[in-house]
């Protein structure tokens, strides 16, 4: 005897199917950047049949997170996304706070300065400006993500972690890291030891951009729990001992004035 779903069945298990299907979508127009995908660049990469691809694709253009591309038969993100973006990246107004903050640094000091939040295990890039003397990065753009452990925004996030979750966090990355950033385990712990001691991060050593330096100090809430991180990149020819103490004392002052700014806002409850 065949037994039949019912229609209750059939609803609950195409339902989570659908979701799924179009997150695929987007991450697949993701990766084609600005030129976005085509029919055949979905097809190839998904595993579902083109009836269901075209259904998804006109659906996702209604709601504004696709939009086609100037190029014929081409998809991109659309302008929706950015808008969720905006808002996912300004948990508790930190991203808001920040911003006209991180401007301030670089215009004043010259160098790059970004916000960094935690994204499970890894961290995510909320806010950059550049200043007179913009250097590279392990993440290119707003939303650009590195392992924890990477960089020394991720020192700052990890070092004020509960201990079993900052170990667990690196035994996942451990793999990632030593493989596609050399960078080892007990280097990263020996940083957060640095962190502890001196209030502020430095990164890993001799990882896949020799040529910068990198600073950064961790956004606390009222009990200690890391919200994000406020990190500065620039050429190492430009960290001297002097301008080394004046952007770790500057950005302690706007770290601070942004927490009092916050009246309770980044505290979490």
């Amino acid at each position: 005897m065949i037994k039949t779903m019912s229609t209750y069945e059939q609803s609950h298990r195409a339902g989570p199917a659908t979701l799924i299907h179009a997150m695929q979508i987007l991450k697949v127009t993701a990766q084609g950047g600005h030129r976005g995908a085509s029919i055949d660049d979905y097809l190839t990469a998904l595993d579902f049949s083109r009836p269901t691809l075209y259904r998804l694709l006109k659906s996702l253009k209604q709601q504004g997170y696709l939009r086609s591309s100037p190029v014929r038969g081409r998809y991109l993100l659309g302008y929706e996304l950015l808008v969720l973006g905006a808002q996912a990246g300004n948990g508790a107004g930190l991203r808001d706070l920040s911003r006209p903050r991180l401007l301030a640094l670089a215009q004043r000091l010259g160098d790059s300065f970004y916000l960094f939040a935690q994204d499970g295990v890894n961290a995510v890039c909320l806010e950059v400006q550049n200043g007179a003397y913009p250097v590279g990065s392990f993440v290119r753009a707003t939303g650009g993500r590195v392992p924890l452990g990477v960089g020394q925004a991720s020192i700052a996030l990890l070092a004020y972690l509960p201990v079993e979750e900052q170990q667990d966090i690196l035994s996942r990355n451990a793999e990632t890291l030593l493989n596609e950033y050399g960078i080892s385990i007990a280097a990263v712990n020996v940083e957060i030891t640095h962190l502890k001691e001196h209030g502020f991060a430095r990164g890993v050593e001799g990882s896949l951009l020799p040529e910068y330096a990198g600073l950064a100090i961790p956004i606390l809430d009222h009990s200690g729990h890391p919200l994000g991180a406020m990190s500065c990149s620039m050429l190492k020819s430009r960290m001297t001992d002097t301008h080394r103490k004046e952007v770790l004392e500057n950005m302690h002052s706007e770290v601070r004035e942004m927490i009092d700014q916050a009246h309770g806002l980044l505290y979490l409850e």
